[in-house]
C-alpha cells in the first residue's frame, strides 16, 4: 500500500512542463506572499505586524518592506500568518494613508453581498480573516491556475506529471494532498480514475484523496462543509456556503484540532500503515508542524521511503523525522526510472 503525500512543488513543476514561465507559475513557499498579495494588500494588520518587528518607517507600500525582510530571513509568510491569525478578531485602523490604487484592502468585503440570508458566516471582528482567504489566498490561486493550467476552447490542459503518478497508484492506495489546487484531481478525471475526498469512505475502486488543509473547491458554512467538482474553483460561492475559508494558509503552530474540518479530513488517515510512502514536492517547510507526527507513523511501518524533490535537504529533513533510509529523487523522471528497474 502506498501513501502519497503532494506539495506544492509538485504544481509548480506540472505548470513549469507545460511551459509556463517561472514567474507566472503557481507559487512555492518562498514566493507565496509576493504571488498572493500581486493585487491584494494585507493592511491594515500588515502593517502591525510590521511595527511588531520594530520597523516604524513603513513606506508607501507596506509588502515592498514585508519582501525585503522576507528576502533577508528576517521573516516569512508564516511568521505573518500566524500574527493574522492571533490577531484575526481585533478592531485596527490603518495608519498608511494610501493603498496603490486599484489594490484590495484587507478591509475590503469579501464579495458583494451574502449568499444567503442566513450567512451569519462571520463572528463580528471576523472580517479580516476571511478577506485574507478570499481575496489573498483563494482568489489569487484560483486566477493563476486557470492561466496555468487552462486554455480557451480546449479545456483543461493535458496533466502529464500528475498522470504520470498516478500511474502508479491502486485503489488500496491514499493521497494527502497539501496543495489548495485542485491540479491532481483534475488528472485523476483526465485519467478517468475514480476517487473521493476523505472525510468520505472510498467505495469500488475509488482512490482516498485527504486536503486537510482546505482547497479551492471546498466550501463551508457554519453547519459543515463539501468538495465540489475538481474544475470548479470555488466562484461563485453556492447558496449558503462559503468559498476559501475552509484554506488553512502557510503559518506556524497550525493545528488540524484547531479547525474541525481538517480534523475529519485527516482522520481516516491516522491508522493506515503503508509500506511505501512518496513525498512529492513537499517542502517541510516551519508550518508541516502539525504533520509530522502522522508522517513518524507512517514511516514506521514502510519499507520505502521515496522523496522526490530538486533539494538534497528536504530528503536530510525526512531522514531525521523517520531515523531511517531516505531515497532522493531530484525529479519525477528520476523517480519513475527507479521503478522500472
Amino acid at each position: 500500500m502506498k501513501h502519497l503525500v503532494i506539495g506544492a512543488g509538485a504544481t509548480f513543476f506540472e505548470a513549469l512542463a507545460l511551459g509556463n514561465k517561472r514567474e507566472a507559475c503557481p507559487p512555492l513557499m518562498s514566493d507565496f506572499a509576493q504571488k498572493m498579495w500581486a493585487n491584494y494588500s494585507p493592511c491594515p494588520l500588515l502593517e502591525h505586524y510590521l511595527q511588531s518587528l520594530g520597523h516604524s518607517e513603513l513606506g508607501d507600500d507596506p509588502r515592498q518592506l514585508f519582501y525585503r525582510l522576507e528576502r533577508a530571513h528576517q521573516t516569512n509568510v508564516e511568521r505573518f500568518m500566524e500574527f493574522a491569525w492571533v490577531n484575526r478578531r481585533i478592531k485596527i485602523e490603518s495608519t498608511n494613508k494610501s493603498v496603490p490604487p486599484g489594490y484590495i484592502t484587507g478591509l475590503r468585503i469579501r464579495q458583494p453581498g451574502s449568499s444567503n440570508e442566513d450567512d451569519t458566516a462571520l463572528d463580528e471582528h471576523g472580517e479580516y480573516w476571511e478577506n485574507l482567504l478570499y481575496h489573498g489566498v483563494g482568489s489569487p490561486l484560483g486566477l493563476l491556475m486557470i492561466q496555468c493550467f487552462f486554455e480557451n476552447r480546449v479545456g483543461w490542459k493535458k496533466l502529464r506529471q500528475s498522470q504520470m503518478m498516478i500511474s502508479y497508484l491502486d485503489s488500496v492506495d491514499a493521497v494527502l494532498n497539501l496543495n489548495y489546487d485542485t491540479v491532481f484531481e483534475l488528472a485523476l478525471e483526465q485519467l478517468a480514475r475514480p476517487f473521493c475526498y476523505s472525510p468520505n469512505k472510498p467505495s469500488g475502486r475509488e482512490i482516498l484523496v485527504a486536503k486537510p488543509h482546505g482547497s479551492l473547491n471546498m466550501v463551508m458554512n457554519n453547519s459543515g462543509f463539501t468538495f465540489g467538482q475538481p474544475s470548479w474553483l470555488g466562484m461563485p460561492q453556492p447558496p449558503g456556503y462559503r468559498s476559501f475559508s475552509g484554506i488553512i494558509p502557510p503559518r506556524l503552530n497550525k493545528s488540524c484540532a484547531q479547525h474541525p474540518a481538517a480534523a475529519m479530513i485527516i482522520e481516516p488517515l491516522n491508522n493506515r500503515r503503508p509500506d511505501h510512502v512518496i513525498m512529492w514536492g513537499v517542502g517541510l517547510t516551519e508550518s508541516d508542524v502539525d504533520l509530522v507526527s502522522l508522517y513518524r507513523a507512517w514511516m514506521e511501518s514502510a519499507n520505502t521511503i521515496d522523496v522526490i524533490n530538486p533539494s538534497a535537504k528536504v530528503a536530510e529533513k525526512v531522514a531525521d523525522i523517520c531515523d531511517t533510509h531516505v531515497s532522493h529523487f531530484s525529479a519525477l523522471d528520476d523517480w519513475v526510472e527507479s521503478q522500472q528497474d
